[in-house]
């Protein structure tokens, strides 16, 4: 009967007040978060952009503009990987304006691939 008769007491442990800063946070949990956050690649605005600078009174519906981006994204992805193959091949880490080309002779066929490397070469020639 007499552990009826004593009273039990019951500690109530106060819960931690949340911290804002990051520092709490190891890193891998935030390497999550910034994943979380990223979008797809868009070039959307930019080909708005450009269209806006080249031909003001030209209209792109919907489709037309997804179709670009589409379009651009793939051609993007290509050069990605000749670029990624390109410098695992030659052990460098840096890309050069031959590296470049390359992946443009890779790329794009005929008359466009010329185009294309002679506006590349300007570029890179061009001085301010």
């Amino acid at each position: 009967m007499d552990s009826f008769s004593e009273k039990t007491y019951v500690k109530i442990e106060a819960e931690p007040i949340p911290s804002t800063s990051t520092n709490d946070i190891n890193a891998v949990q935030r390497n999550r978060k910034r994943k979380q956050r990223r979008e797809d690649l868009s070039f959307k605005p930019y080909i708005l952009r450009v269209k806006k600078i080249k031909t003001t009174d030209l209209k792109l519906s919907s489709n037309a503009l997804e179709d670009l981006d589409n379009l651009i994204s793939n051609v993007y992805q290509m050069y990605c990987s000749d670029l990624k193959r390109l410098t695992s091949l030659t052990k460098n880490k840096t890309l050069s304006a031959k590296d470049v080309e390359t992946a443009t002779k890779l790329c794009i066929p005929g008359k466009r691939k010329d185009n294309a490397m002679k506006f590349g070469r300007d570029c890179v020639n061009f001085q301010i």
